[in-house]
């Protein structure tokens, strides 16, 4: 199965993440950037989906920590601010609006070609 993390700072959302993704991949969560940062430089997963704002930590940054591993995951973000997640779709490999439906999030995570959900 796909080594996926999700890096997600309210609860409610990590935990329907958790119960939905973690039937269909490998997955792990975290709530904040820094830990993910972490957990990303010493076992890379083929998959990073991130909120691009996490408390006072900027998802793109950990996108942009994912890209520079010698093997860069896929990289989904996500946000509820438009026309923040439209600058993260020209490097993302998908970008996903919040609110999202599981099927536009799940395609992100599988889909080849950039997607903007």
């Amino acid at each position: 199965a796909r080594m996926v993390y999700v890096v997600e700072d309210d609860a409610g959302v990590r935990a329907l993440l958790e119960r939905v993704l973690g039937t269909l991949y490998t997955l792990r969560t975290f709530e904040s950037g820094p830990e993910a940062l972490e957990a990303l430089r010493s076992a890379p997963p083929d998959v990073l989906v991130t909120d691009l704002q996490l408390g006072d930590f900027a998802g793109e940054e950990l996108a942009w920590a994912a890209a520079n591993l010698q093997t860069p995951p896929r990289v989904v973000v996500m946000s509820g601010d438009r026309r923040r997640l439209l600058r993260a779709a020209r490097w993302a490999q998908a970008a996903v609006a919040k609110p999202f439906a599981i099927p536009a999030l799940i395609g992100a995570i599988e889909a080849e070609p950039p997607v903007l959900c």
